[in-house]
């Protein structure tokens, strides 16, 4: 063996190509998840930088820092409390929905918005 296939610690993630870089930004992600975890923040969500980039603008966090608080009965009444056209806050809940930031609790036609975690916090620069 030469001596580059010994020292495997060298390796720069970002010469990796296709799936072997997606696989190693899994990793990390799942290894930093992971410490978050360990060090008492359980229930933590990760988030890539990207999908961050697409999701965290002002109105957004308005809305989760609204549902840390507060327990609306419905998303007409989010949409009422936070004075916002109703069709905007549920297309921002979607978007929540779909990056697993919030869950809905139904009950009948109602759906209450609800934050899913206790942390939502976005993976460290690498």
């Amino acid at each position: 063996m030469g001596e580059e296939d010994t020292n495997q610690d060298s390796v720069d993630p970002n010469s990796f190509r296709g799936d072997e870089k997606v696989d190693s930004a899994l990793e990390l992600r799942n290894a930093f998840s992971e410490a978050i975890t360990h060090h008492g923040f359980p229930d933590t969500l990760v988030l890539s930088r990207e999908r961050a980039d697409d999701v965290f603008h002002e109105r957004r966090i308005r809305i989760m820092d609204y549902l840390k608080t507060h327990q609306p009965q419905s998303v007409r009444a989010l949409a009422k409390e936070l004075d916002v056209d109703k069709g905007v806050i549920s297309r921002d809940l979607q978007k929540l929905l779909e990056l697993d930031i919030v869950e809905f609790d139904h009950d009948g036609r109602s759906k209450s918005p609800r934050l899913k975690h206790q942390h939502v916090i976005v993976e460290p620069i690498y």
